[in-house]
């Protein structure tokens, strides 16, 4: 410390940041951005994926199709469905994909 004490006091600055590796604001503000857009749009493609998946599932309740055949229809797991297909039955026959969406999202089931 008392090393530390003398360069500051005869004013050696130079040697205190030898080993300084330069801190580059612009270039961080512009990584973090890049991966704040690309988190963002990765979670836009799975809510469009989300919503896709819940838009099918209101399609196929409106044929009258069973939970179970609108699963192996989809290719997608009955406890994957089946809750997608409560909420919507709930709302019937005013179906609104966000809403189920949202309801999924905040697990007010």
């Amino acid at each position: 410390m008392n090393d530390l004490t003398d360069h500051i006091t005869r004013r050696q600055f130079h040697m205190m940041f030898d080993s300084f590796e330069a801190y580059d604001v612009q270039e961080t503000r512009r990584v973090s951005r890049e991966e704040g857009r690309i988190e963002g749009e990765r979670a836009g493609r799975i809510e469009g994926e989300q919503l896709y998946l819940i838009k099918q599932v209101i399609k196929r309740i409106i044929k009258n199709i069973s939970v179970s055949q609108i699963a192996t229809d989809l290719l997608e797991p009955l406890d994957t469905i089946q809750p997608i297909y409560d909420l919507a039955m709930k709302q019937a026959p005013d179906y609104d994909a966000e809403k189920i969406l949202k309801l999924l999202h905040t697990g007010k089931i």
